[in-house]
């Protein structure tokens, strides 16, 4: 539902890695012309349905969301002191505070999801497949059996797939999900698709499921944006002359157990003499200011950008560095991007068989000593090309046909599906 600033470049708001991988499913199935692709967003534009690339994109209405998802981007809101802390200003802070602190008495997170799960209803669809292990795919699924049709969650980390998310659970994870309700969707789906053999496993131990291996596709939309960088990366602020020759780049949240961002700090730190350039996914402002205090010389600080603007940045890196967690990271879709335009990724742990089977990059055992070294060593080797080994196994077309043979598959079946 986050995804509509990966599907409209313009739109206000940042996304990660489940948001394109979500739209670049939609995009992939979609030019195979073999059925009708819908969308849905939940996104603060007053639009009802859009058609973008022949894809249907449906708006699903949450004003008090969407208007608490935006303040929540722009200040912090705390029970004790300072009880406010600004992130960005906006004039509109002025209005929507005070509706958000007057309805709050009157509003009610069950209300919310009742209003989600009847959206979900109405939509005409054989198949609804919800992103991620969360409440919002719990009320998807929910929605889908009382309309009758098919649901499925395609898992987007390995945090998804956690022995901790079964019924009667009192876990809550990093990201405030309480571990019963994300069980009952986990149980409730007609099928699970995960990106890797691993999630597979993980799957089977601790959920007792069988599941779909469907990885991420590569789009042919990113050589054009690696093409049209110098115009893309001038309109989102950024001009290439004001990037340094040779650089790092590094992009995620601002938090101490996923992204990691202060692992990359430590990098930089060991190598003074190389441009870091940091891309930061502001969720914690505490954390934003941290790291702002303790970075380095050699580090610049950048908000998030326009999708395509962020690929033709990826385009003129000289590595990209991953420190994303074994335990929540899933299939970091930048490896397919950084790859595909022949940037080297040094990755602190996380390789999934992506990076050693296609050589396109180095895990290295969440070792510090070790990534800087793989740094070092990218930073003087010529690029290399390793599109052949990348399409081979996660080319678009190879990648749709095997979403839509799992589709008709959870279609025709009777119950929930297994391997």
């Amino acid at each position: 539902e986050n995804a509509w600033p990966a599907i409209c470049p313009e739109a206000s708001g940042a996304i990660g890695g489940m948001e394109t991988q979500a739209w670049a499913f939609a995009q992939a199935l979609q030019r195979l012309h073999v059925c009708q692709v819908s969308f849905v967003v939940c996104a603060p534009d007053r639009f009802q349905r859009r058609v973008v690339q022949d894809i249907t994109v449906l708006n699903r209405p949450a004003f008090i969301e969407n208007l608490r998802r935006d303040v929540a981007q722009r200040c912090t809101i705390s029970h004790r002191p300072p009880f406010l802390r600004l992130q960005r200003w906006s004039p509109s802070l002025l209005w929507k505070l005070p509706l958000l602190a007057a309805t709050r008495p009157f509003r009610s997170d069950e209300a919310e999801r009742e209003l989600r799960r009847r959206f979900y209803q109405g939509i005409d669809a054989d198949v609804i497949v919800t992103y991620g292990a969360n409440r919002i795919s719990t009320d998807v699924i929910s929605a889908a059996r009382k309309a009758g049709h098919r649901g499925v969650i395609s898992c987007a980390s390995n945090d998804d797939l956690r022995e901790e998310f079964v019924p009667g659970s009192t876990f809550v994870n990093d990201y405030g999900e309480p571990a019963h309700d994300v069980a009952r969707g986990l149980t409730e789906a007609d099928a699970i698709f995960v990106q890797t053999e691993w999630q597979q496993q993980l799957a089977k131990t601790n959920l007792g499921r069988d599941a779909f291996v469907l990885p991420n596709p590569i789009s042919p939309q990113w050589t054009q944006w690696a093409a049209d960088a110098a115009q893309l990366l001038t309109d989102a602020g950024l001009p290439p002359t004001q990037l340094p020759e040779q650089f790092v780049l590094w992009t995620g949240r601002t938090d101490r157990f996923h992204k990691r961002p202060a692992m990359a700090l430590q990098v930089a730190a060991a190598l003074p003499a190389i441009p870091f350039l940091m891309v930061l996914n502001v969720t914690n402002q505490e954390i934003e200011q941290e790291l702002r205090d303790t970075a380095p010389a050699n580090v610049q600080f950048l908000a998030p950008l326009p999708h395509p603007a962020f690929i033709a940045l990826i385009s003129r890196a000289a590595v990209f560095l991953n420190t994303g967690s074994i335990e929540h990271e899933g299939f970091p879709n930048v490896f397919l991007q950084a790859g595909q335009l022949g940037v080297p990724v040094a990755s602190a742990i996380c390789d999934f068989g992506i990076l050693s089977e296609t050589g396109i990059g180095r895990a290295c055992r969440d070792d510090l000593p070790s990534l800087v070294r793989c740094v070092q060593e990218m930073l003087l080797q010529p690029r290399e090309n390793h599109c052949r080994q990348l399409h081979d196994r996660f080319g678009e077309e190879v990648v749709a046909r095997t979403f839509f043979q799992l589709i008709q598959r959870v279609a025709a079946a009777n119950g929930p599906e297994t391997k």
